[in-house]
């Protein structure tokens, strides 16, 4: 048995669409996804990620995978995810730690949309408990 560290993470956000084949406009949606690795310590190990992704009025809930990389100056995320009409969509981003705005930096995740390898729009995360709480509520120890 190994000891994991497994992250859950709860964020809010949006995204909108920039290609004329999409829906306009701006849609909701909450981002529910846990991460686990034993490279505990092992800052720029990939940490595999599973989830849901939900829009409200937009689209049913549907599962989520990817990657997560935590880096120093912030981690990147790397999530995939099938709409019903829409098809596969890929949203990429990092969160850049700046000391100037260091709480926005540390819960806001801007992001990219991807369709087929092209960019489609933007969309952006924020997480909504208070930084503070982070290694509290969201950060635990397992044996796997």
């Amino acid at each position: 048995m190994a000891l994991q560290l497994v992250l859950k993470e709860r964020m809010s956000g949006w995204i909108e669409f920039q290609d004329d084949s999409l829906p306009k406009g701006r849609h909701e949606f909450v981002f529910d996804v846990d991460a686990s690795t034993s490279a505990i310590l092992n800052f720029g190990a990939v940490r595999e990620c599973t989830g849901t992704v939900s829009f409200g009025h937009f689209h049913r809930p549907v599962p989520v995978e990817g990657e997560l990389v935590l880096q120093l100056g912030g981690p990147s995320y790397d999530m995939q995810f099938t709409l019903d009409g829409i098809g596969s969509l890929h949203l990429a981003g990092r969160k850049t730690y700046d000391v100037r705005r260091l709480i926005p930096s540390m819960t806001t995740l801007p992001l990219l949309v991807y369709r087929q390898g092209r960019i489609v729009g933007e969309a952006e995360l924020v997480y909504r408990d208070s930084v503070l709480t982070f290694p509290l509520k969201a950060l635990r120890l397992r044996l796997a």
